[in-house]
């Protein structure tokens, strides 16, 4: 997700955790519930299914890579070293098994400032499998041409958000894409692993065989309106009334672009990469977060389906529905193929992600408290 240059998810997600006790936006009546595997996680942001109806779990919040097996026994696979300080922090998310093998992204904003794919074998061999994802960006800055903020606002009312930006590092008015790296989520697939950096919002490509870096596709923007409503979010986000910052009155009514913030990758089988997007801090508090289609080749993204609220994981099973984990509505729904919107699978709370196993869809809830990693069967599941 968007957030200044030595912060990481956690720092991010816990903006809005105020947020996370309005009632979810369901989309259909309530279905059946999901079956608890295990609780207690810390941060559970990532879930890939293992073997044998094993599944690997990513509790970010404390740096530590774990494995939860079908009976719900939780072992560490890899524990990070401890951040330089809280202001500096590391991050280990995003997940994927292939080949026997799991993969996941180590971020240390504190050493480095660095950030990398990393393969693990069965026998427990750790191996770097990218270069650095920070590197790529100073290098590059996929989003550079991308405009995003407050359009439109007179000279006084700019010269006030300005203040505000000064006060706060914050990005308001008008700007073109920074130079900020958060790799986040990957999908492994043959020699190449895609991964969807949040705050480039670019979707990057890691050659398996050299660990060299590219961009696939830069996402595309949407443009809102900046209502009471949101307003006040950001000034909640900013502390007020207590800190004494809020966004200036005269932005209520100004067109707001915001950053897109990809938060999951996965390959379909028709060969397209589908992406589910945040749409910055705007879409923590409301439902329009979008799930594109993303040709690999071209790098030419279409909208799927819209009004989610705060999707940040998402996966494809084998009849090409897409099931998202909705953060920020507290539910997990599905894209049915050729549908434009999303039904409720089960209702949860802040859940993080989903993946398939067969028929088995994993995903991890509670991100802000007692993370729990649950299943729920459904027919036609990833193969």
């Amino acid at each position: 997700m968007r957030t200044s240059r030595a912060a990481a998810a956690a720092s991010c997600l816990a903006l809005a955790v105020t947020l996370i006790a309005a009632p979810a936006q369901a989309h259909s009546p309530t279905p059946p519930a999901p079956e608890t595997v295990a609780q207690g996680l810390v941060g559970p942001l990532s879930v890939a299914a293992g073997h044998h109806g094993s599944a690997y779990v990513t509790q970010s919040f404390t740096g530590t890579l774990s494995k939860v097996s079908r009976r719900g026994t939780v072992t560490t696979v890899h524990q990070m070293r401890p951040p330089v300080s809280e202001e500096m922090p590391n991050e280990l998310v995003g997940i994927d098994v292939a080949k026997g093998s799991t993969f996941h992204i180590e971020s240390d904003f504190g050493r480095g400032p660095t950030s990398h794919l990393v393969k693990t074998s069965e026998r427990g061999k750790r191996t770097v499998a990218s270069r650095d994802f920070i590197a790529h960006e100073n290098r590059n800055n996929p989003d550079r041409r991308q405009t995003y903020g407050l359009r439109g606002l007179d000279a006084t009312c700019a010269a006030e958000v300005a203040v505000l930006e000064e006060a706060t590092g914050l990005h308001l008015n008008r700007y073109r894409g920074i130079v900020e790296s958060h790799a986040y989520q990957l999908d492994v697939h043959g020699n190449t692993a895609y991964v969807a950096d949040a705050a480039a919002n670019a979707i990057l490509k890691v050659d398996l065989k050299t660990r060299r870096i590219s961009t696939v596709a830069v996402l595309p923007t949407t443009t809102i309106t900046m209502t009471p409503e949101l307003k006040a979010g950001f000034d909640a986000q900013l502390g007020a009334p207590e800190s004494g910052l809020a966004v200036p009155d005269c932005v209520v009514g100004a067109d707001y672009t915001v950053e897109p913030v990809p938060t999951d990758v996965r390959v379909g089988r028709d060969g397209n990469l589908y992406v589910s997007t945040l749409q910055g801090s705007a879409g923590e508090m409301v439902p329009i977060s979008t799930v594109y289609r993303v040709n690999p080749w071209s790098g030419k993204a279409r909208a799927v389906a819209s009004g989610m609220h705060g999707t940040t994981g998402l996966d494809v099973d084998r009849n090409g529905d897409i099931v998202v984990a909705e953060m920020f509505g507290g539910e997990v729904s599905v894209i049915r193929k050729g549908k434009t919107s999303a039904t409720t699978l089960f209702a949860a709370e802040s859940p993080a992600d989903v993946a398939f196993g067969g028929s088995t869809l994993y995903a991890t809830t509670g991100t802000f408290g007692n993370g729990s990693l649950v299943t729920y069967e459904r027919k036609g599941g990833r193969g």
